[in-house]
């Protein structure tokens, strides 16, 4: 009966890392949605909030082994809202 105790406890740890990893995932997205609308519309922005976010997530795929994700740059946010205005 142990055991399956000990299962359920790493299974409902899992689930509940995974839940947190996708709760980050969708405020990073959202974090960058708004830094890249400021950089198009010439505003100052940062990227600060965004990595924040970014090192909270690795440090949950790291333990659950789900997927990284990269630091940004504001150069990376830079060059994305130029070619963004430029498409379109």
């Amino acid at each position: 009966m142990s055991v399956h105790l000990a299962i359920s406890k790493q299974v409902e740890n899992h689930i509940n890392g995974q839940t947190e990893f996708k709760r980050l995932d969708a405020m990073r997205e959202a974090t960058i949605e708004k830094v890249v609308a400021d950089a198009k519309n010439g505003k100052d922005f940062s990227v600060t909030e965004i990595n924040q976010i970014t090192n909270e997530m690795n440090g949950i795929a790291m333990k659950f082994g789900f997927p990284t994700r990269k630091t940004v740059t504001k150069e990376m946010v830079s060059e994305y809202a130029n070619r963004s205005n430029t498409n379109g």
